[in-house]
């Protein structure tokens, strides 16, 4: 089968201590620390078996997320900018949808033919973080597209517990199967957007006033999320002018130039001098949205954290005293009913992923679809496998 690998050199840095677990699984916990000269390249691979409770996936299609493109972003000695956990070579791609190709002896809720989309955590539910409740903090995680081949590729074997079907979208998208499988593909961000605002974040009630800061796919799903639930008005700040259309498409009352007015200014300004009742860092530029999100929050106010960045913001932590203020770190999107959830939000017509899709390249063309991405122009891109020419 075709794929897109990732490939790497293993080459932590002088003053970083490997564990002994990275060493004896050469799985980097940060990655930006250890992965270095990071490439892809076209390979055919082996077709992966089965085993008794996997599922083997068709793969339809498959988005680029803003961590792909971290894994080919580095910095002036060569390590990459993601700072997760990854290893390699493997194949990249965590949102992803498809048909289920084949199953193992002892699944029982998938079979063959069934649309699903992915959810790519790959939790143990032995340790004690799942034990307790907290499956994305997992001790044993693996994640699909990081530790574990991932979705660019024709097949994709996973766990049956981490699909999820999407046949129920077939009504809402008129019976199109392609439309179907191309929201499946962007389900990813809208769960993990829904985990940072209604699991890790708490009290986020109706007529909130909320600042988004970025408007790539997680800042859309939030922004979109924030609307269906009754955000009473949506401020967000983005780079791109076509990001900032596609901002108001999601439902965002106003979207501005990141470079403009300081965009501490600019909230407290719209919410008359009162504040954000919750902001979220969908941007990945901690040094830039930290500051602001502390200066205009308003009273009670929750500073939700989605974005990844290698850089250590400052933060003034009396800001956060005098007005019991909460900032909250966000990782994942497993367990806690989320994808069903979003799901069922979708089938309703409260979300549409299909909104932010704005290019769309073939398998073989990975490289173009990477540059597309890497430029941030323009929304999702995604990446057709089996519906390339149909």
């Amino acid at each position: 089968m075709q794929a897109a690998v990732i490939l790497a050199e293993w080459s932590p840095r002088p003053d970083y201590a490997l564990s002994p677990e990275e060493e004896r699984t050469r799985m980097a916990r940060l990655s930006s620390n250890v992965w270095r000269h990071p490439r892809f390249e076209l390979r055919q691979l082996d077709a992966p078996a089965c085993g008794p409770t996997d599922v083997l996936v068709k793969v339809a299609a498959a988005g680029l997320c803003g961590s792909d493109l971290h894994f080919f972003e580095t910095d002036a000695e060569g390590y990459m900018r993601y700072p997760g956990m990854a290893r390699f070579p493997s194949v990249p791609g965590h949102e992803v949808a498809g048909e289920i190709a084949a199953i193992g002896a002892q699944v029982r809720h998938l079979q063959p033919g069934d649309l699903v989309c992915l959810d790519d955590m790959v939790v143990c539910g032995r340790c004690e973080a799942c034990r307790r409740g907290f499956p994305n903090q997992c001790e044993s995680l693996e994640d699909v597209g990081f530790t574990m081949n991932g979705g660019m590729a024709e097949l994709l074997r996973v766990p049956e517990a981490n699909c999820w079907k999407i046949n129920s979208l077939l009504p809402r998208f008129g019976n199109d199967r392609r439309r179907v499988l191309e929201a499946g593909a962007v389900i990813e961000p809208f769960t993990v957007a829904y985990n940072a605002l209604f699991e890790c974040a708490a009290r986020i009630k109706p007529g909130a006033w909320a600042v988004v800061y970025g408007a790539g796919a997680i800042g859309l799903a939030t922004i979109g999320l924030l609307r269906a639930t009754g955000a009473a008005r949506i401020l967000v700040f983005e780079h791109q002018a076509a990001r900032r259309e596609l901002a108001l498409a999601y439902g965002a009352n106003a979207a501005f130039p990141v470079e403009g007015e300081a965009p501490h200014a600019v909230v407290l300004r719209e919410t008359g001098g009162a504040g954000a009742d919750v902001q979220v860092e969908a941007a990945g530029d901690f040094s830039r949205s930290l500051p602001a999100m502390e200066q205009c929050s308003a009273n009670g106010g929750q500073m939700v954290i989605i974005g990844r960045d290698d850089k250590r913001p400052p933060v003034f932590p009396e800001n956060y005293q005098v007005k019991k203020a909460k900032l909250i770190g966000a990782m994942g999107n497993t367990g806690y009913g989320t994808y069903p959830n979003v799901i069922r939000m979708i089938a309703a017509g409260l979300l549409d992923p299909t909104l932010m899709i704005t290019h769309r390249f073939s398998l073989s063309d990975f490289g173009g679809a990477l540059a597309q991405a890497r430029s941030r122009q323009g929304g999702k891109v995604l990446v057709h496998i089996s519906l390339n020419g149909q």
